[in-house]
């Protein structure tokens, strides 16, 4: 049977549906779970402005940088495997092992730029949210 033949068939439609369906459902309830918890975040703001509060500033969150070192790594690795490969059969083309291991090069670069980027930065600390002074009433 033809590969054109089976997804042409019924057994063929459900077999693709069953190995991508599970796939596109976590990603859509992984996006209406991320939605939600925005949408909340943003009402709870909205109703304490409108009761006059303050809500206190977002977080500023500096990202952790060492998923480039890992998945620099990894990348670099599978092109040298490839490479590597390629070389052991005597084949030449190369291609493959060079993408990966100049995409994981570029990481590893991205990840050292980071680093000593971060490290020249000042560090300003704030222990806690210190809100503004309450108004002063209004003079007669």
């Amino acid at each position: 049977m033809t590969p054109s033949a089976f997804l042409d068939s019924a057994t063929g439609i459900v077999a693709v549906t069953l190995i991508f369906a599970p796939a596109l459902l976590a990603i859509i309830a992984l996006l209406a779970i991320v939605l939600a918890v925005v949408n909340r975040r943003h009402k709870e703001r909205m109703k304490m402005i409108e009761q006059g509060m303050m809500p206190p500033p977002p977080r500023k969150q500096k990202g952790n940088y060492y998923g480039l070192l890992i998945t620099g790594a990894i990348f670099l690795a599978f092109g040298l495997a490839l490479f590597f490969g390629q070389l052991a059969q005597h084949d030449s083309d190369y291609t493959g092992g060079f993408i990966f291991g100049f995409i994981g090069l570029a990481m590893l670069a991205c990840f050292a730029i980071i680093r000593v980027a971060r490290k020249n930065e000042p560090t300003e600390r704030t222990e806690e949210y210190q809100p503004p002074p309450p108004p002063l009433p209004p003079q007669p």
